[in-house]
């Protein structure tokens, strides 16, 4: 995955997190807002690990 298609899922997580935050309904509350969280943590995860595979193919060009 591209990492810039990531950080916008990641906004998108964090956006739907602060949407949670206007929901009255407290049961609605916590769905929204644990899909918000739940997408921020999986796309930070994805994120990471897509950073550490980069960063082991540039070392694979430097050593070629």
């Amino acid at each position: 995955m591209h990492i810039y298609f990531l950080i916008a899922i990641w906004f998108a997580g964090i956006g739907t997190a602060g949407i949670a935050l206007f929901i009255p309904i407290y049961s609605y509350y916590l769905i929204v807002g644990a899909a918000g969280w739940i997408t921020v943590a999986t796309s930070t995860g994805l994120i990471l690990y897509e950073i550490k595979r980069i960063r082991s193919e540039d070392r694979k060009k430097e050593l070629a």
